[in-house]
Parts: C-alpha cells; structure tokens; sequence
C-alpha cells in the first residue's frame, strides 16, 4: 500500500471512529479494490447525501484544504474548443497548481465524444489517481468508472453538467434546473405585456439540457400565462444548427418576441439568424453560460440581449478543494452550489473578459 493511499485510509479511519464506522477501516487489499464490506474505505460516508449548499459557506466551514506532491487529482473533461469547458480545466489546473497537488486534464475532441470520454475516464483510473473530476457528456456513461473509484475509496467530483446518481458522488456547479427558471423570469421582465417565445435546446442526452428545459418550462407555466412557449427544438449545443432552428422559429412565427437557448455557442447561431432576418432590437435573446463572445456581443448590442453566466473558473477550482476536503476526512455536501447570475447590458462592462 503506498504512503498516500495509507495517509488517506489513516485520516478517513479517524473520521470513521467519530462515526461508529470501524467496519470501514480494514486496510484495503494491496489493489486497493475492496468496498466499505470487504475491506476498503467507505468513501460515501464522506458525502452527506440530501446536502446542498453554496461553496463559499463551505469555504467558511472548513477553511482552505491543504495538498502535496502525493496527491494526485484527474479531470475528465469535455472538448476545449466549448471555451466553457477550457475555462472550468483553468479553473483546475491553476487550483491544483496552488495547493502543490499532481494533476492531469483528459479532453475529448467533441461534444458527441461520449465512447471517447469514457475510454479516457478508464486511462485515468489505470494511472493512480487520489480524486476523479469529471465533467460528463452523457449523465449515466461514466457511472461504472464512478463506481469502480468509489469502491477503492477514491473521492468523485463532478464539475457542472450531469450530476450522477452513483452514492458517494459529488455535484459542484449551478442548479441547471434554476439557470431556467432564471432565464424565464428574465425574459418575462422584459415582456410586460407578453408574447410568443421559443426554446432551443441542447443535446437531448444531457442532463443540463433536460433540466434547464425543465426549469424554463416550468416557471413560465407557473408564474407567466401571458407568455406563450410556442416552439422548443434542440440543435445540440451547434452553432449552425441553432442559426437554422432560429430562422426557422422566426419565419413560423413572424411575432416571436423572445428565443432562450440553453448555451451561448447556439444563441451565437440564434443571434445571426435574428440579424438575417432583419429582427435585431425586437426579439429578446437570452443564452447560457457567460463565455467571452457573448459577452462582448451583449456589449456592442448587436442583438444578444443577456446570459445567464455561471462561474466554471470558480467550479473547477471548487472541485480541487472538494476533493482536498475529502482527502483529508471532512464531510461535504453532494451537491455543492456555484450559482449562475444574468450579464446583460447593466452589468457587461464588468465582467467582459474572461469567466468567473
């Protein structure tokens, strides 16, 4: 057994006396491969299920984490060309880079590359990793490396998109399914009277899409009956594909007065289309995640009305830590909050280059 891996079991087992959970503490085989039953570290005991709360209060609680050269953390990401998910591996490497942790970033080539993520996931575990992150193309796809880590007492941190449902995993990022309703109260404020809008959705797979498709939907039909969704069709996180979906929105629907797509790349595509036809300045256009371009298309108001930003420098970051805090037996919340804000014309000015 290495000095890391007695190091960890050392300290979980200590937290594990407090908790009446001696059964936990049988040093694991030298494969490191036993469960809480049959010898390893019940890691899930470390997670308090039903928790969710925001990252600063935990910050308050137990304080910045310490690492070493010993430790060593692994990301599995999606593609860096979604500047998004670059930011989030930023918001990573420079954390591990801080606490003086060992890390490496595994990137996919695209936003389909669900076989690809996972093959890398399987590469990550066969290096020796302390704490798995990941940032999962599919929402149940890499549940069986999830598994496998947590039964050989490996912390799993999920960074944004599709939080899993494996026992013993940890959620950092936004509710996706409030960034909806977010968008919806967002546009509604700036439809007093009402009117016609649309959706374009991402990848139909994806836990984001489902939920922030959820949380729009949902609060318009609670809250807005003014406001009519007449039209929702995916275009799958591409550009292209949601300039199309757009036009063809706006030629069915000569009076749509606002379009909400649930990322920034597809609300670009949006953006042209509302340009080509000559409706710039009367159609409401919300996105979601607050890159960069988006940003500075809000600020030059060339018809990119607002984004509902969330912080993936902040989440990957967040993620180190929560891996750190565990690595060192505290307990954490499963679902550990980074909350999204809009950035519109208000407030673009201050936030125009970079992410949060």
């Amino acid at each position: 057994m290495n000095s890391l891996r007695s190091k960890y079991l050392a300290v979980l087992c200590a937290a594990a006396v407090s908790t009446g959970l001696l059964g936990a503490c049988t040093p694991a085989d030298e494969g490191g491969s036993g469960t809480a039953g049959s010898g390893g570290v019940d890691v899930v005991s470390l997670v308090d299920a039903e928790g969710k709360r925001p990252i600063e209060d935990i910050e308050d609680e137990l304080g910045d984490p310490s690492g070493d050269s010993e430790i060593r953390l692994c990301y599995i990401t999606r593609t860096l060309s979604n500047e998004y998910w670059s930011f989030e591996r930023d918001g990573f490497e420079q954390a591990a880079q801080e606490y003086g942790v060992e890390y490496e970033t595994y990137a996919v080539n695209d936003e389909a590359s669900i076989t690809e993520q996972l093959d890398k996931a399987q590469s990550a575990m066969r290096s020796g990793c302390s704490a798995i992150l990941a940032s999962p193309i599919s929402a149940t796809a890499l549940d069986s490396v999830f598994d496998n880590a947590i039964s050989q007492g490996i912390p799993v941190i999920i960074l944004n998109d599709a939080a899993s449902s494996v026992a013993g995993t940890v959620y950092v990022g936004p509710d996706a399914t409030t960034i909806g309703q977010t968008a919806a109260r967002y546009i509604a404020q700036r439809l007093p009277d009402g009117g016609k809008v649309a959706m374009i959705e991402g990848d139909p797979g994806s836990s984001n899409a489902q939920n922030r498709g959820t949380g729009f939907r949902e609060a318009l039909a609670a809250n807005y009956p003014n406001i009519e969704l007449v039209a929702s069709t995916t275009a799958k996180w591409d550009t292209a594909l949601a300039k199309d979906t757009a036009a063809g929105m706006l030629t069915a629907n000569e009076d749509l007065a606002a379009i909400y797509c649930q990322n920034d790349t597809m609300a670009l595509g949006a953006m042209s289309a509302i340009q080509e036809k000559g409706r710039q300045g009367e159609v409401v256009l919300v996105g979601t995640d607050g890159i960069p371009q988006a940003k500075t298309e809000i600020a030059n108001d060339n018809g990119y009305t607002a984004t509902v930003s969330e912080r993936p420098t902040t989440e990957g970051s967040s993620g180190v830590k929560v891996a750190l805090w565990m690595l060192a037996g505290n307990r954490v919340p499963a679902f550990v909050d980074v909350p999204a804000f809009v950035v519109d014309g208000t407030n673009v000015n201050d936030y125009l280059t970079g992410m949060p």
